[in-house]
């Protein structure tokens, strides 16, 4: 299995390529699109990446907010929950929702709003950006593949070599 600096070099290298192929590749009207793929995989390597289940570089990178992470590390390291390609991202992506709910729920004290209101908005804005948060999301579910990838691959030529 490889350390945090290598997959953060590894994944930085796949970024690296994807980008060399997306500028041969991408039309000028999803260039934009592809911005936030490149924002959604630099994200998911530094910051919401599969081993946010150990006490790892993305984890203590959260600094003062890495004690919302402590109930997502009872996942066992390497599981389908966090390291599974997909599945690990929603769950992830899922489990950030309900931490940014509970900021929703304390907003509208502070505020003296409603909750619905702020939900309501919250919800019309993330609709309205829709293709941005998708692209991003794309970008982080890449990284995730990249970081899963290597740690397989590392683990088989250990195994055998």
């Amino acid at each position: 299995m490889a350390n945090g600096k290598a997959h953060e070099r590894i994944n930085l290298i796949f970024l690296a390529i994807g980008i060399v192929v997306s500028a041969a590749l991408i039309h000028k009207d999803s260039t934009f699109e592809g911005i936030f793929v490149i924002v959604g995989f630099i994200i998911g390597t530094f910051l919401i990446g599969p081993d946010l289940d150990l006490r790892s570089r993305p984890y203590r990178r959260w600094k003062w907010l890495r004690f919302i992470w402590i109930p997502y590390q009872t996942f066992k390291h390497r599981s389908i929950w966090t390291h599974g390609y997909i599945i690990g991202d929603v769950i992830r992506y899922a489990y950030l929702s309900v931490w940014c709910l509970l900021l929703l729920v304390i907003l509208s004290l502070v505020l003296r709003s409603t909750f619905g209101e702020l939900l309501n908005t919250t919800t019309s804005y993330v609709i309205v950006h829709k293709t941005i948060f998708l692209s991003i999301f794309f970008g982080n579910v890449l990284s995730s593949a990249a970081h899963t990838l290597t740690d397989k691959t590392t683990s088989t030529f250990k195994k055998y070599f």
